[in-house]
């Protein structure tokens, strides 16, 4: 009788989903494992049928966006349904589609829900937000072998994939127009410390003071849950300082609009006397007058690619990307000076 695709995988003493892989020459199988599962093929004068060849080949047209969902998050996190409208197009375009999967729901932790989803095989490749990235997140997608795009560089050494924005050029470039500008008391409103796109954009800011020779106060940067009572509050406080600012970045539209508010609360003058620069130019933006000058990141673009990369790491998993995407670019509006 035939040796069969399991009788090979007991004789190694591996999975059939590793047997798998060393038929379709897949990577992240090691030497040793790939040597022992050969020799058991030869002794066992196994050829791998088209059903056992195909095993890690089954394609469903579809792929997950694996983050967390809740009441209010479109306020909150604007940016990822750019990258999500980006993704589905890039998708759409190619036959594909997309679904989300919740990682905070049903009381399941994130890697049971991921591995879960692997296992039922609903989806052919997954993109994920790397604040769900660790290193057992990484064994368990490496494990399985399943395409994968971060959306996010993770904070760790890593061979998993991922795309993302450089955040560090972006404060610079915001440095750069307000010290262009005579600003040199610089001022920073941000998110909260768990942020990982503001903690990326406040090193930035650091980084870009320091190279100015601008001494950076702690006292000049804040940290803001996303209520605009509390950033005004925050924003009003600044204003207060014996020194206050001349120029302020706000991490995103929504710190736009309360700060505005605290600085013509104050009386004022924008830009005249304060500067305001602002991430992002939705969704607050077009809704304050005068409107705010803008670092505009383009993340719909972000999406774009990490679809059409996705795609390519479905057609060879071995392919490996680690890249910055979506340039910053500045839209000048009322509130910083003409140069």
């Amino acid at each position: 009788m035939a040796a069969t695709i399991n009788d090979i995988a007991q004789e190694a003493g591996v999975s059939i989903a590793t047997v798998s892989k060393v038929i379709n020459n897949k990577a992240h199988v090691s030497p040793d494992t790939r040597k022992r599962v050969l020799q058991v093929m030869e002794q066992f004068h196994y050829t791998p049928n088209a059903s056992a060849a195909n095993l890690a080949r089954r394609t469903s047209k579809n792929v997950l966006y694996a983050d967390r969902f809740y009441k209010g998050l479109p306020y909150e996190n604007p940016h990822m349904f750019d990258i999500i409208c980006g993704v589905s197009h890039e998708l759409s375009r190619k036959g594909y589609r997309l679904s989300l999967l919740n990682l905070d729901s049903c009381g399941k932790k994130p890697e049971a829900a991921l591995e879960e989803a692997i296992l039922s095989r609903v989806a052919d490749g997954i993109i994920v937000s790397s604040a769900f990235v660790t290193a057992r997140t990484e064994r368990l997608l490496l494990k399985h072998d399943f395409p994968q795009i971060c959306i996010g560089e993770p904070q760790f050494d890593t061979i998993l994939s991922w795309i993302d924005t450089n955040n560090t050029l972006s404060s610079n470039l915001a440095v750069e127009h307000l010290v262009s500008t005579g600003c040199r008391t610089l001022a920073f409103m941000g998110g909260r410390e768990e942020d990982r796109i503001f903690m990326d954009r406040l090193r930035g800011f650091r980084t870009a003071m320091e190279r100015r020779g601008l001494e950076v106060k702690e006292e000049y940067i804040t940290y803001n849950p996303p209520d605009v009572e509390a950033i005004f509050q925050s924003a009003a406080a600044l204003l207060d300082l014996p020194v206050p600012p001349d120029g302020i970045i706000c991490t995103n539209s929504l710190m736009a609009v309360g700060t505005m508010r605290a600085i013509q609360t104050r009386g004022l003058d924008i830009p005249g006397q304060v500067s305001l620069i602002a991430f992002d130019d939705h969704p607050y933006s077009p809704m304050v007058s005068p409107q705010p000058t803008i670092i505009d990141i383009d993340l719909f673009s972000l999406g774009v690619h990490a679809g059409n990369l996705l795609l390519k790491k479905i057609r060879d998993p071995a392919m490996l990307v680690q890249t910055y995407t979506a340039l910053p670019r500045l839209l000048l509006r009322g509130t910083t000076r003409v140069r």
